[in-house]
Parts: structure tokens; C-alpha cells; sequence
């Protein structure tokens, strides 16, 4: 029997922002527990360390956020802080510094539906809403839990499930 497709309600931002806050618990509970020794550890000469993977999460949000005010997101700020890859509790203090700023900036937003130029080295120019935004956000955490656990595994860091 063929039936409709299934067709999931687009969350709100509220929610959004809620799933994404819980994610990022999950991944900040994670790095708490990488042992100090391994924060620069790096599975292989062409892989980054936990360090270099949270300042890349860093870096990125920090362009979502740059690129919310302006109206344009295009990864294009390339600039960091080095300390990030070397001081774990550097690390997970910045990335609660902008999850702050995040939620705040959101929260000050006006026109949720107003429309965001989003450039990606992949797929193109596109313009995406708000909710776009915070999903592709979401997404990108996800994925990085993803490698957080492959390297936790090959750290020999024992099992850990993000969900």
C-alpha cells in the first residue's frame, strides 16, 4: 500500500534553539572528558587534534554568527585564537562565550523570515532563513560529534554515545 509521504512540521526557532543548546551540551560533555594529554593528540599526521576540530567549530560559529548580523554568511573570517587547540578549558569556555552570543543575537532578531545569503564552498549562493541557519548549525555539530567519537575510540578513550 502507497501511502502519503511523511512530512515532518518545521520546528521554530525556540525549539531549534533548544535542540541545538542540548547537542551542544552533549558535545561540551564530551570534551570535558578527553583527557588533558590527548586535547593534542592527533589520530594521524593529516588529521587535526580535539583541539583543532573545537577551534574549527569555534571559527564557524563565530562566521554564523558574523554572518546573522550582516545578512551574509560566507566563512570568509579566518581568524582565531591558537590557544584554543593547546587549553581545553580555553576551548570549552569559548564555545559557551558564543553559544551566549548565539542565543542572544537570535533572540534580538526582528524578521525571522528575513532572508539570509548563505555561501558555501560546495553547494553555492543560496538564500536561507533563519531556521535554515540554526538547522545547518545543528547539522555541523552532528557531524562533529561524529569525529569527536571516532577519535575518542582511536585515543582509546572507551565507548561514548552522544545521545
Amino acid at each position: 500500500m502507497v501511502g502519503r509521504p511523511c512530512i515532518m512540521p518545521q520546528k521554530g526557532i525556540k525549539d531549534l534553539l533548544e535542540d541545538y543548546e542540548s547537542i551542544r551540551e552533549r558535545t561540551i560533555e564530551f570534551l570535558k572528558k578527553v583527557p588533558e594529554e590527548k586535547w593534542t593528540w592527533r589520530p594521524h599526521a593529516l588529521l587535526g587534534s580535539f583541539g583543532m576540530q573545537v577551534r574549527h567549530i569555534c571559527t564557524s560559529q563565530q562566521s554564523y554568527i558574523e554572518g546573522i548580523k550582516k545578512g551574509k554568511i560566507d566563512f570568509s573570517q579566518k581568524g582565531f585564537d591558537k590557544e584554543i587547540e593547546i587549553n581545553k578549558e580555553k576551548a570549552i569556555k569559548r564555545l559557551k562565550e558564543l553559544d551566549k552570543e548565539l542565543f542572544d543575537l537570535i533572540g534580538s532578531v526582528k524578521d525571522s523570515n528575513k532572508k539570509i545569503i548563505f555561501v558555501d564552498g560546495v553547494s553555492g549562493t543560496s538564500e536561507e532563513t533563519l531556521t535554515n541557519i540554526i538547522n545547518y548549525m545543528i547539522e555541523h555539530e552532528f557531524y562533529h560529534q561524529g569525529v569527536f567519537t571516532c577519535y575518542g575510540r582511536l585515543a582509546d578513550m572507551g565507548k561514548f554515545l552522544f545521545m
